[in-house]
């Protein structure tokens, strides 16, 4: 408000003297990470959404821009990067903000490099890791429920994951077709399992399944065999 505008034009005291501006951490010369080209972390969150919404297609093709491996198969002016790191952002390789503003058409025409972030940070691999495990294999656990609902393309089906439920081996086979998302059909041992319909206000919605009824004799040796139908 104009208080402030005031209170901008006045020199501010800091430290070795006075400055006239007010400067902030983004306005460095540096053009990358939040604003450079894709923040991860807001990417991540945007994928998020698409399965929530049960784009599996688009779900899955967000995921692997995230995934360096094999990165410049979907995005052909991503610059070399280590394959084994998660990075923060993906960032247009321009000098600094005059040369950004002056050039970004270049980004859209594929014409400047697109250079990796942060290596190894934080928080990010986890909320990358837990969309995997909770979206697109779809495996949430509860206190008393196992929620299934995966959001996966139909290129998927046939797909196995052996994970360790209720200190059991359980191996889950997913079935899928079109369109990628709302389960119909579970089955446990070959044995169809009835369950739950979740709802959900955008799509056909998971399966909720009691623990109970997936606890087995502890000395069973093989794993459990889950076959989850998803789609129509």
């Amino acid at each position: 408000g104009p208080d402030g505008a005031r209170l901008f034009d006045q020199p501010l005291p800091y430290r070795g003297g006075l400055q006239r501006l007010f400067q902030r951490a983004e306005s460095a010369s540096y053009f990358g990470r939040e604003i450079g080209l894709m923040y991860m972390h807001a990417h991540l969150r945007y994928a998020q959404a698409l399965a929530h919404a049960g784009d599996a297609a688009g779900f899955f093709d967000a995921l692997a821009r995230a995934n360096p491996i094999g990165l410049r198969d979907l995005v052909p002016s991503a610059a070399l990067r280590s394959s084994n790191t998660y990075t923060s952002s993906s960032d247009a390789a321009f000098a600094d903000r005059y040369e950004a503003s002056a050039e970004y058409a270049r980004v859209r025409a594929g014409t400047v490099a697109l250079e990796a972030g942060w290596r190894v940070y934080s928080s990010g691999a986890g909320i990358l890791y837990g969309l995997v495990v909770r979206h697109l294999f779809g495996l949430r656990l509860e206190a008393q429920t196992l929620v299934i609902d995966p959001v996966m393309p139909a290129a998927l089906d046939g797909t196995c994951l052996r994970t360790t439920l209720l200190q059991r081996e359980l191996q889950i086979t997913y079935r899928v077709a079109s369109p990628g998302c709302g389960v119909v059909g579970l089955e446990l041992d070959g044995r169809p399992l009835g369950f739950e319909e979740e709802r959900q206000p955008y799509r056909r919605g998971g399966a909720r399944v009691p623990l109970a009824v997936l606890r087995r004799d502890p000395e069973a040796g093989s794993p459990q065999q889950l076959v989850v139908r998803v789609g129509a």
